[in-house]
């Protein structure tokens, strides 16, 4: 009896011993990586980006867009969801530039006679932006492309325009001159932009983990595109009584109908966890609250 008593003790023992070592065992490489994973990261944006503005409906006159760049830059607070989705909140503030030209040929300026003309508007101005980015991470590990789409409220907040229109003299040939008739710069107020517009963002990039012996960093790139769902015409443009605009070598809005305000944007995001870490001389990698 009690030899089965030492052997039932040893055996008591053994699997102690056992059981011990295996909760002491370190978490694998993947168990520790995903461990310490921040449910909140701080980021700082910083960005170019190009404007257009979209027309439809109305007169159709076939515009030109030449590439008109910006910078756009702020501040990015991002939520884990879940390990592979995320929602943030953005501030932006975006210096945008953007150009419509075009041509009106053969414009009758009397019974017997026609010319040809050359209009362009020129719009430079600044705005903020808010959006709330819904973020969907692919697969797990240091790489990890990403696709996101966001709402966004604009509030333009000041800025120029600027009209020219120049005639065209021996148009098509080797002597083609332009020669100025007007040129017109205002100030972009209510009257001539719509004070505030709403959205959608929809976007793809690759977000970088970059990690140091007792912390960690993330890198993200993502190019975008928007457009705004509102008209951005003022209501004064759309019933024909702002005096900013008409006349001023540029089609009547009320002619034109409906202006949609889009912009592409390519971005570089520079993401801080925000995770308390314990102090100690024997604080290693993952060691977090």
């Amino acid at each position: 009896m009690k030899k089965a008593y030492f052997l039932i003790l040893a055996a008591l023992l053994i699997g102690s011993i056992s059981a011990k070592a295996q909760f002491n065992k370190p978490l694998s490489n993947r168990s520790q990586f995903y461990s310490n994973e921040a449910k909140c990261n701080i980021g700082l944006i910083g960005g170019a980006t190009m404007t257009q503005w979209y027309h439809i409906g109305g007169t159709r006159t076939q515009y030109k867009h030449p590439f008109n760049f910006g910078i756009v830059g702020g501040l990015s607070l991002e939520y884990k969801l879940q390990r592979n989705l995320s929602v943030s909140i953005e501030g932006l503030y975006a210096k945008r530039n953007t150009q419509l030209n075009y041509e009106v040929l053969n414009l009758p300026v009397s019974l017997t006679e026609s010319k040809n003309f050359y209009r362009q508007l020129d719009a430079n101005y600044t705005e903020v932006d808010v959006q709330v980015p819904f973020t969907y991470y692919f697969g797990q590990g240091n790489i990890q492309p990403f696709v996101y789409a966001a709402p966004r409220f604009t509030l333009p907040l000041s800025g120029k325009m600027t009209w020219q229109k120049k005639e065209i003299q021996n148009y098509g040939t080797a002597q083609q001159q332009y020669t100025d008739v007007s040129y017109d710069t205002l100030s972009m107020t209510a009257q001539n932009m719509r004070p505030w517009n709403v959205g959608l963002v929809a976007g793809v990039g690759v977000m970088f983990r970059i990690n140091f012996n007792n912390y960690y960093f993330l890198i993200k790139a993502d190019a975008s595109v928007h457009s705004t769902a509102v008209n951005s015409f003022s209501d004064e443009e759309i019933q024909g009584q702002s005096q900013q605009v008409i006349g001023a070598s540029y089609i009547d809005p009320y002619l034109m109908s409906y202006r949609l305000n889009t912009d592409a944007t390519a971005r570089i995001t520079i993401m801080f966890p925000l995770k308390k870490q314990l102090k100690g001389a024997c604080m290693r990698w993952g060691e977090y609250d």
